[in-house]
C-alpha cells in the first residue's frame, strides 16, 4: 500500500505574518492565497470577518481522509498494471525456460549432425591392407572412388536430422505459446479503457454482421447463409446466400435478417433452443446492405445495391413483413441509413457519393428532402446521429481522407463543420468496407468506429466534439462487431483471426 505524504511539515506551517506559532484555525475563502489561509494564536486576538473559519486539526483530518481515498484509487490503478506485468513476467520465464530447452536440442541434434557427417567420412577413410592387395592382384582399377554410395549415406542423414530440426523450428514458430503474453500486453497497452476478455472462439467462415439483443444475453453472428445464436445451441436457419444484415429487436427476442439473396426474413424465438423463421420478402433486386428499426418496431428501413431504400411494416409478434413503398433518389448502391433521436428525420449515404436527407411528412410518409453540402466528394460507408442536429459521416474511398466528418444543422439543412473533423490513420492500400455499423452507447457517450484495418473507441463531448480514447489495429480491413446496449461489451471478428475477440469497456 502507497504511503500519503505531505510535503509540507506540520510545524513549519506558518501564517501570513510570520509569527512562527502553531497554527490554530483556517480561513474558507477562495479570494486568499495561501499562508493567508493560516491563522495563529496572535492573529486570532486581532481577527474579524464574517468568513467561515475551520479548526486546523479538522481541516488536516479532512486533508488526510481525502487523500487516503485518493491513494487507494491509486492503488487500484497501480495494482491492476502491477498485476498485469506480474503474469506477463512469469509467462517470460516460462517462454525462457522452454526457448533454452529447445535450443539445447537444437545445439545437441546440430552437433550430432557434425558429427555423423564426420563419421560417415571416417568410415568411408577407413581401408584394409590385404582388400588393396587383391585389387591389385586382380588388376582393378586403383583409387576408385564409390561417389554414389556416399552421397546416399549423406542424403539419408540429412534427411532424418532435417526433419528432428525442422519440427523443432516449428515449435519454435508456433504463434501459440506467445498467445499468452500477446493478450496481457493487449490489456496493458489498452490503457485501463478495454480489457481484453476472451478471444478463443474461432469462426472459419465469413462472418458479416452480428448483433445483441436489449440485455446482451442473446447474440446472433451470421455464418455465411446461415446465423449462429450464442448462449445456447445454434440454430441453422435457410437464407440462400452470404448474410450481411442482422438487426435485433430492443423490445422482444425477435431479429431482422438479409443478405446477398436480396431477401428479408423475420426471426421470432418459440422455445428456448427454437426461432422460427417468416416468409421470405424479396422485393429488392440486388444485395441487401443495411437495415433499420424504428423505436417502437413497427417499422423497417432496408438499403440495397439496387439503389433503392425500401420501407416496410414490420409485425415482430406474428413475424411478418408488409411492404410499403420505396425511396429511390440514390443513384448508386446504398451503404447506410440513420434515423435521429426525434425519427423525424432519417439520412442515407452510399456509392454515389451523396448524403441524403428524407424528412417525414403529414402523412406519416418519408419524402425526399434535399442533399446535405459537404466538401469532401467521396464514398460515404457509414452514418451516426450524435443528436437531433448532428450526425456523422466516415469516408469510404480506397484513397481517402480517411476522416469522421460532423455534419451540423443549419437553415433547415445539414451542413459540414470542418472544425470537427476527425483524422483517422491513413491507409491507401484498403478499401472501407460498411459491414461494421457504428455502435453508440448513450449512457458512456461512446461511439465505436470502424475504418479500414482499425475499429477506435471514441468518447462524444461537449457540443459533439470528438475523442478518440483508443484504438484497436487489425491485420484486415473485413472487420465486423457490435456493442451492447449498455456500451459494456464490444464484440470484433476479423477475417485474418478467424475468430471472436471479445473485449469489456472501462470507460466511465
Amino acid at each position: 500500500m502507497f504511503q500519503t505524504k505531505m510535503i509540507e511539515l506540520e510545524e513549519q506551517l506558518d501564517c501570513s505574518k510570520n509569527h512562527k506559532q502553531p497554527i490554530q484555525m483556517v480561513i474558507l475563502d477562495k479570494k486568499l492565497m495561501r499562508e493567508e489561509h493560516l491563522l495563529c494564536s496572535i492573529c486570532l486576538e486581532n481577527f474579524e470577518s464574517d468568513t467561515k473559519i475551520i479548526g486546523f486539526k479538522k481541516v488536516l483530518k479532512m486533508i488526510q481522509e481525502n487523500q487516503k481515498n485518493q491513494v487507494e484509487n491509486i492503488q487500484r490503478l497501480i495494482e491492476f498494471d502491477v498485476e498485469m506485468v506480474e503474469q506477463f513476467l512469469n509467462e517470460l520465464h516460462k517462454l525462457r525456460s522452454y526457448f533454452i530447452l529447445l535450443f539445447d536440442e537444437l545445439l545437441t541434434n546440430s552437433q550430432e549432425w557434425i558429427n555423423s557427417l564426420n563419421a560417415i567420412g571416417q568410415h568411408n577413410s577407413n581401408y584394409s591392407f590385404f582388400d588393396e592387395l587383391d585389387k591389385i592382384i586382380d588388376g582393378r582399377i586403383q583409387n576408385q572412388f564409390d561417389q554414389e554410395s556416399i552421397v546416399n549415406q549423406i542424403t539419408t542423414l540429412n534427411n532424418s536430422l532435417c526433419s528432428k530440426i525442422n519440427l523443432q523450428f516449428s515449435a519454435l514458430k508456433n504463434q501459440e505459446i506467445y498467445s499468452q503474453c500477446g493478450s496481457i500486453l493487449i490489456n496493458l497497452n489498452l490503457n485501463h479503457h478495454m480489457k481484453l476478455i476472451d478471444n478463443s472462439i474461432k469462426q472459419s467462415s465469413p462472418c458479416y454482421a452480428i448483433s445483441f439483443n436489449q440485455s446482451g444475453t442473446l447474440m446472433v453472428s451470421a455464418y455465411n447463409c446461415d446465423i449462429k445464436i450464442w448462449n445456447f445451441e445454434q440454430g441453422k436457419i435457410g437464407h440462400t446466400s452470404t448474410i450481411c444484415c442482422l438487426q435485433f429487436s430492443k423490445l422482444s427476442n425477435s431479429f431482422v435478417s438479409a443478405g446477398f439473396d436480396k431477401s428479408i426474413r423475420c426471426w421470432k424465438q418459440i422455445k428456448q433452443n427454437e426461432w422460427h423463421s417468416s416468409l421470405s420478402y424479396q422485393l429488392h433486386t440486388e444485395c441487401i446492405d443495411c437495415l433499420l428499426l424504428n423505436k417502437s418496431e413497427t417499422q423497417l428501413v432496408s438499403g440495397s445495391r439496387d439503389k433503392s431504400i425500401k420501407i416496410w411494416k414490420i409485425d415482430l409478434v406474428n413475424n411478418q413483413l408488409t411492404y410499403l413503398y420505396s425511396l429511390d433518389k440514390h443513384t448508386s448502391s446504398v451503404w447506410d441509413l440513420q434515423l435521429n433521436s426525434a425519427e423525424d428525420t432519417l439520412v442515407s449515404c452510399g456509392n454515389d457519393k451523396q448524403i441524403i436527407i428524407w424528412k417525414l411528412n403529414e402523412m406519416e410518409k418519408w419524402q425526399f428532402g434535399y442533399v446535405v453540402i459537404q466538401s469532401i466528394q467521396e464514398v460515404g460507408s457509414r452514418l451516426c446521429f450524435l443528436n437531433d442536429d448532428q450526425f456523422i459521416w466516415v469516408t469510404g474511398n480506397k484513397v481517402s481522407k480517411d476522416c469522421i466528418s460532423t455534419f451540423e444543422l443549419n437553415n433547415q439543412q445539414y451542413q459540414e463543420n470542418l472544425k470537427k473533423e476527425v483524422k483517422l490513420i491513413q491507409n491507401s492500400k484498403d478499401m472501407e468496407f460498411n459491414l461494421f455499423p457504428i455502435f453508440k452507447s448513450k449512457n458512456k457517450n461512446l461511439i465505436i468506429v470502424k475504418h479500414k484495418s482499425y475499429v477506435y473507441v471514441i468518447k462524444v463531448q461537449k457540443e459533439g466534439e470528438l475523442k478518440i480514447i483508443t484504438q484497436l489495429k487489425y491485420e484486415s480491413n473485413c472487420i465486423l462487431g457490435a456493442l451492447t446496449d449498455d456500451g459494456r461489451y464490444l464484440v470484433t471478428w476479423d477475417n485474418i483471426g478467424q475468430k471472436f475477440t471479445l473485449y469489456e469497456l472501462l470507460i466511465i
